[in-house]
């Protein structure tokens, strides 16, 4: 925490994603996960909990005394049988700031999909807490993109997005829980994808790279 604060950065790191890790944190040390991390002053301004699953409500309190962010990955948790994801109301209602994330490809449903991470999230805290009015279409779209939008557009003539009614509840609804992929992305006014190709990267290249690797990686396994 000491150089993330000597070179402005920030800390990212996993915490109690599985009940095993907590058992272990707290066989170990005597502390639940965030305990400890407590305890040890590792907190800094922008840190990020990747996860945060299986914590307490005094942990939630601690994160949302050191502004802590969680980060929902309903795909990993679900792929990974960890048992449970975060459980956003009581994080809500202690006022830790949530937002959406794909963890890795390997353990996202082998994807990194936003939009899909969105739908799964919204989708999967209303059946575990028993409320279908729980996380909007609205609401879930400020999660996943507050901080990181200015702004968004879609295609209306898609069929994915009719009927389109009256309402931007309706766009909103149609994009959380039918949404497919991103076909532009700008950043700093510099297109990095436009048309569903990237335009950064040789695609073909890297794949063709990575394809060469693993056959060599799987060549020297017996």
């Amino acid at each position: 925490s000491e150089l993330a604060e000597r070179r402005d950065g920030r800390l990212h790191i996993h915490v109690s994603e599985t009940r095993k890790e907590v058992a272990d944190c707290k066989e170990a040390n005597g502390l639940y996960p965030v305990e400890y991390l407590d305890s040890i002053d590792f907190f800094q301004p922008g840190t990020i909990f990747a996860h945060a699953s299986w914590v307490k409500k005094n942990e939630i309190r601690m994160m949302a005394e050191h502004n802590v962010t969680a980060v929902h990955c309903p795909s990993s948790n679900m792929k990974l049988a960890c048992g449970g994801t975060l459980s956003f109301p009581p994080y809500r209602d202690a006022g830790v700031d949530v937002r959406i994330g794909t963890d890795g490809a390997a353990s996202s449903g082998n994807g990194l999909n936003l939009l899909h991470e969105a739908r799964l999230a919204s989708l999967v805290q209303r059946h575990d807490h028993w409320d279908a009015t729980l996380l909007p279409a609205q609401e879930i779209f400020q999660i996943a993109t507050k901080g990181s939008q200015d702004w968004v557009a879609w295609n209306l003539d898609d069929i994915r997005m009719r009927p389109l009614g009256r309402s931007n509840n309706r766009h909103l609804a149609n994009l959380i829980y039918n949404g497919g992929e991103c076909l532009d992305v700008w950043v700093n006014g510099q297109a990095l994808r436009k048309d569903g190709v990237t335009l950064t990267l040789d695609e073909k290249k890297i794949i063709s790279e990575l394809d060469n690797a693993v056959h060599s990686y799987y060549e020297g396994v017996e």
